[in-house]
């Protein structure tokens, strides 16, 4: 439960260190630093005190190159679409349902009626939490035709991160079974490896073949081009929030949730870990001067009321 916590908590943390970061650099270049000082930082404690490239080593760069190479990019391009608050919703609600059905499926790892239950309440109150957000952002007036490719990405990157937890708690449970307990660090760096190989090839495509005349639909309906940022409009430097970004969650986030998925079945983690968006509010709030609204405290309260039932039942 420790685990999930940390990585609910800095999951929070990270859509609004993204945001800075992305309108500095661009989202392509802003997932490739993250990645990069994560796989060197958890790498040398791989190499140096775990367990290096041994293990399930194929299965966890498989299950980090669908859930930080797909799912990170793809939400890292929806965030500019849609906003942080409706992103992180579709994202964190969908994925621990698409976890919980592909752990089930794939290695009978079953949730009880129960526990099932108890995780619904705190996706019911990450909604809650979040439906003003939502509504903020819709009423924008935001291009339809960005947001239906920002829901798009959204889904993807959940079923992306539903299947990458399944696939990390299939392969911890495997070596458990082989009387090798997993080193949480290793199996989160081996994860790694996963994603950043996808963000290195995505980077090439985008600087040298697109040669930058490929674009997205922002926000506004604009189309910029794959590697553009906004850099012009913040004045802090774009390696501290490219380095911040790693720490908060390739590293921490992922740490902590691969940390939780030993004990805890992959679809309980992901609910628990959906509870970032509500986290990333009082964030927001002490870096950017959001006030969180009245229905943020309500979600707020029965997240956690989910939580303790959660808690209780593991």
């Amino acid at each position: 439960m420790i685990g999930a916590l940390v990585a609910a908590f800095f999951s929070g943390v990270t859509p609004v260190v993204a945001g800075r970061a992305i309108r500095l650099i661009g989202f392509v270049r802003a997932n490739v630093i993250r990645l990069s000082f994560a796989v060197v930082i958890l790498g040398v404690w791989a190499f140096a005190f775990g367990q290096g490239l041994r293990g399930q080593t194929l299965l966890f760069v498989t299950a980090g190159a669908i859930g930080f190479g797909i799912g990170g990019l793809s939400l890292l391009a929806a965030l500019p679409r849609l906003g942080a608050p409706l992103a992180s919703l579709v994202e964190e609600t969908v994925a621990a349902p698409v976890a919980a059905v592909v752990a089930w499926v794939w290695y009978s790892d079953k949730l009880t009626t129960s526990q099932i239950a108890f995780c619904a309440v705190i996706l019911i109150g990450v909604v809650i939490g979040l439906l003003p957000y939502v509504r903020a952002s819709l009423g924008k007036g935001l291009a339809s035709r960005s947001v239906a490719i920002g829901i798009g990405l959204a889904l993807l990157a959940a079923a992306a991160q539903g299947v990458s937890f399944a696939a990390t708690r299939n392969g911890m449970l495997i070596m458990k079974a082989a009387h090798t307990p997993p080193d949480v660090i290793t199996v989160a760096f081996q994860r790694l490896l996963g994603g950043f190989a996808v963000a290195i090839v995505v980077y090439v495509v985008a600087r040298w073949v697109w040669r930058r005349t490929w674009g997205f639909s922002a926000a506004d309906g604009s189309e910029k081009a794959v590697l553009s940022s906004d850099g012009g409009k913040l004045t802090t430097r774009p390696l501290f929030w490219g380095t911040l970004n790693s720490f908060t969650g390739p590293i921490l986030a992922v740490t902590g949730s691969v940390w939780a998925q030993q004990t805890m079945n992959a679809g309980q983690v992901q609910s628990i870990v959906a509870m970032a968006p509500l986290i990333s509010v009082p964030f927001a709030f002490w870096l950017e001067g959001h006030k969180p609204p009245r229905l943020w405290y309500l979600g707020a309260a029965v997240a956690i009321v989910g939580l303790v039932l959660v808690d209780l039942n593991s």
